[in-house]
């Protein structure tokens, strides 16, 4: 069988002195984010080709911050290791226009936030590169509340209880799904209260807020004067706006 006529690279192995990295490339790292992908790579080693193209020298067109992970767990350059690569051949317009497409989110797929969260309890969510914040987005906060907090969650879900209903069964099939998984859970609820206590004073303060749909997003508001294309509220002043409506 041929191979794919899509298929426009060849996994060659080199000195990883042969090739450098795009002086153009947009990509940048925060040290967290360096800290995450490192614990990574030490731990499943380099899953994923670097990319680089012959045409230009063997630059760099995807991979950059893999190969700079890689180049200090080498110590490279005094020790110059081999690696495998996947090798293209194209003009400078492409090689640039590929280094952003490869990067680039809106190539990308989106977290199904409901699947992502049903994963959690049976990993290391350190290990896939989650921080305590990723968990309270994906809905995995219960694993975060204080007795304090889940005493107020509760209170507010009585509050909402009209409204949700309609909920209750896929509820109780995922209180029982946690309940089987229980003692994962609590080791997972400790590593989120060492690292939240540890990174509080940094933590950005917010609070996110969703509608079912757009017409109901733009109802609300209306009627407290935002554009209905905004994406941000300031708290502060929407909590000024409540005061004077009450």
């Amino acid at each position: 069988m041929e191979l794919s006529k899509y298929i426009k690279s060849e996994s060659v192995e080199l000195n990883r002195s042969a090739i450098h990295f795009a002086d153009y490339n947009p990509r940048k790292l925060s040290d967290e984010s360096r800290k995450t992908l490192k614990r990574g790579i030490k731990k499943f080693g380099l899953v994923g080709g670097i990319v680089v193209n012959k045409r230009t020298g063997l630059t760099v067109v995807s991979g950059h911050q893999r190969l700079s992970v890689m180049d200090e767990l080498q110590k490279f350059p005094e020790n110059d290791y081999r690696i495998r690569v996947d090798v293209i051949d194209v003009d400078e317009k492409q090689e640039k226009e590929l280094n952003i497409l490869m990067n680039n989110p809106n190539a990308q797929g989106a977290w199904d936030y409901d699947a992502l969260a049903r994963m959690v309890p049976d990993i290391d969510y350190q290990d896939a590169g989650l921080t305590a914040a990723d968990l309270n987005m994906i809905g995995c906060d219960f694993l975060l509340q204080t007795e304090e907090e889940s005493s107020v969650a509760d209170a507010l879900e009585d509050m909402m209880a009209p409204v949700t209903e309609q909920k209750e069964a896929e509820k109780a099939a995922k209180q029982m799904e946690r309940a089987e998984k229980v003692a994962h859970m609590k080791e997972v609820k400790q590593q989120v209260k060492n690292a939240a206590q540890k990174q509080a004073q940094d933590m950005d303060a917010y609070l996110m807020l969703s509608f079912d749909t757009f017409e109901a997003k733009a109802a609300f508001c209306e009627r407290f004067g935002y554009d209905p294309y905004s994406k941000f509220i300031k708290g502060e002043v929407f909590d000024e706006q409540i005061e004077r409506i009450e």
